[in-house]
């Protein structure tokens, strides 16, 4: 291969092309070492990846390097294709050698059960994707399942369940729903934090204790001088992975209102995390939020990290969850 090729603007390959001329030359790389193949994964918020699957002759699992920021580096002219091809495989040299994962197991539902996840999707944010795995609704979101590895060769990783998954574990979805939520409340508990004290923890960490007195004092001020109701909570789980998804745990909204004794807001900054916002007064037009939300999603935020393009209000007395978008429904207790 030979990394001082160059790019021409007008001869740049399309992606299929780039995907399957870098395959071509991995293949007479690696020879009958290793065999080299195209991926294209949907992910959340139905976002194509492209990669290349580079499995040991021998073996039956191997990593997947994704190449679409390789790819735009190289549109770009950034980086050549021979520069691209030696860093998959630098990045595969990287990992290990042999692995062998016992895929069996998986088709055992009783290994599968302890296992079991769940995560909160946007539902129109991963409408084809929805169409292949099973999912329980939560609003206008889906509750999808997953399978956690953690395999000592392999590493930790997680397999999204599909409907023939179901069909060979002989479940239906509301045993996949009940197994998966009973596992997911036990082992990633919700935390709900008031953000202030989250931003006093966060400065702590990075500062020590000493860091700016005068900075602290000003957070400090702040957060004494705000009003209980008019404070903002982070909810999560204990990982900050996928943390959203307490808010689908039964009896969580509930618990919530009763907290904080009114209703409240639920701004969706991403799938790791959301932000509750007490309703301090019934005039306030939560649509704004919306704006807010889908502003933020679309200038701070990895698209795959999207959970919702709007913003949400929990109705405590009539156990609602609306949501703030201009397709808005009828309160069904009203």
């Amino acid at each position: 291969m030979n990394n001082n090729e160059t790019i021409s603007n007008n001869m740049t390959l399309s992606m299929d092309c780039f995907m399957e001329e870098l395959k071509n030359r991995l293949n007479e790389y690696y020879k009958d070492e290793y065999s080299v193949s195209i991926k294209i994964m949907t992910k959340n918020n139905d976002r194509v990846r492209h990669g290349l699957s580079i499995l040991k002759r021998g073996a039956n699992v191997s990593p997947t390097i994704y190449l679409d920021e390789a790819y735009a580096d190289y549109i770009a002219g950034r980086k050549s294709l021979g520069e691209v091809a030696s860093e998959v495989i630098a990045t595969r040299r990287e990992c290990k050698e042999y692995v062998d994962f016992e895929a069996e197991q998986y088709l055992d539902y009783e290994w599968v059960r302890s296992r079991l996840g769940i995560r909160l999707i946007g539902r129109s944010l991963n409408h084809k994707m929805l169409k292949n795995i099973p999912h329980v609704d939560f609003s206008d979101m889906a509750i999808i399942f997953y399978v956690e590895i953690d395999d000592d060769n392999i590493g930790r990783g997680a397999i999204v369940v599909r409907k023939e998954h179901m069909d060979e574990w002989s479940i239906n979805i509301k045993r996949l729903y009940t197994d998966a939520m009973n596992n997911a409340m036990q082992k990633e508990q919700p935390v709900l934090e008031d953000m202030m004290t989250m931003l006093m923890d966060i400065y702590t960490r990075r500062y020590g204790e000493e860091g700016s007195e005068d900075f602290k004092a000003v957070l400090n001020e702040i957060k004494e001088g705000t009003k209980e109701r008019s404070r903002m909570y982070v909810l999560s789980n204990q990982s900050k992975n996928n943390g959203a998804s307490v808010i689908a745990y039964p009896g969580m909204l509930h618990d919530i209102g009763e907290s904080l004794g009114c209703d409240f807001y639920i701004l969706p900054s991403s799938i790791h995390e959301l932000i509750i916002l007490p309703v301090i007064d019934d005039t306030e037009h939560g649509y704004r939020l919306s704006e807010l939300v889908k502003e933020v999603n679309e200038t701070k935020l990895d698209p795959e990290n999207v959970l919702s393009n709007h913003a949400y209000r929990y109705h405590r007395n009539t156990n609602w969850l609306e949501a703030l978008c201009e397709a808005v429904t009828d309160d069904p207790a009203a």
